[in-house]
């Protein structure tokens, strides 16, 4: 099943849900991601290693958030079981990963030459995928191909993606060239890149897969393909573009990573929206994340 084709050329899924439903499953993934990194955090200070979150606090931030979720979920008659099944299974997973990690130094921990870190950032990035698929496909029984999984044909919907994706470069050169300018430094975009490589220990080949791979498809899935649809159910195109692109903005934290992962959303935005697939804009998304890791690796040798 592809998507309606309207007459002004944009592919736009039919799908059950509206805005209501857009905001609720955010506010949940939120929760979520919250109940993880601080429970997995205090476990994890608790089996002896380094980690932003301290004991007692990570425990109530950790069962008030899991709470909340729980509570919202209930009120909202959203899916239950699936999200709920995704929080203890990522405490669970994140705890065993501490468990069974050694430290290499300075507290920081290591399952076979992975650092805990990015198995914690994996485990959040699978929650946006999760709440989008239990959204659409338990509660609203959508077929997955609803949230962007269709056909596609041929290069050039990768080759217009890729375009799409150097204009936003284009546009982000000259945003940070006017921060410059206006020494606004506290907006220029964080290296988050090479923040990713000192956690990985330099390891490139577990960071590819994370921040190649499975962060964009996750992402994907969770604001091209279950945001933007949801908010065209109400608002037009422009505006649900817009909002969508803010919401992933937004859903990096940090004051500096907001208006350059919003130029972002609104290339992948707008290549999902013409191409009436998710995959070209995994490519795009994953493609300017592998290239930022292969710089933050090997810029300085160069």
């Amino acid at each position: 099943m592809a998507p309606d084709k309207p007459r002004d050329g944009f592919f736009v899924p039919q799908v059950k849900w509206g805005p209501f439903t857009v905001i609720v499953a955010s506010t949940i993934t939120v929760l979520v991601s919250i109940a993880i990194l601080s429970l997995g955090g205090v476990l994890g200070t608790d089996t002896g290693f380094d980690t932003s979150v301290t004991s007692p606090t990570g425990y109530y931030i950790g069962f008030l958030s899991g709470a909340g979720a729980v509570i919202l979920l209930q009120l909202t008659r959203s899916p239950l079981w699936p999200i709920t099944l995704a929080l203890l299974s990522g405490i669970a997973i994140i705890w065993i990963s501490y468990l069974v990690a050694v430290d290499v130094g300075n507290g920081t921990a290591e399952v076979m030459g992975v650092p805990v870190a990015i198995i914690t950032a994996t485990v959040l990035s699978g929650t946006f995928a999760v709440t989008a698929l239990s959204f659409s496909a338990v509660l609203y029984q959508q077929p997955v191909n609803t949230l962007g999984f269709v056909k596609i044909y041929g290069l050039k919907p990768y080759a217009f993606a890729v375009g799409m994706w150097l204009m936003a470069l284009i546009i982000l050169m000259f945003w940070i060239a006017a921060l410059n300018w206006l020494k606004l430094d506290f907006l220029l975009p964080p290296d988050t890149a090479q923040q990713v490589m000192d956690k990985a220990g330099g390891n490139l080949i577990a960071t590819l897969i994370l921040v190649g791979i499975v962060g964009p498809i996750a992402e994907e899935i969770f604001f091209r393909g279950f945001v933007l649809p949801g908010l065209m159910k109400r608002f037009g195109v422009t505006q649900s573009l817009l909002f969508s692109s803010l919401l992933f903005g937004i859903f990096h934290f940090d004051p500096g990573a907001i208006v350059p992962t919003f130029i972002l959303g609104l290339a992948l935005g707008w290549v999902y929206l013409k191409t009436g697939a998710l995959w070209p804009a995994i490519f795009a998304h994953g493609l300017h994340n592998s290239l930022a890791i292969m710089l933050a690796k090997y810029a300085t040798e160069i």
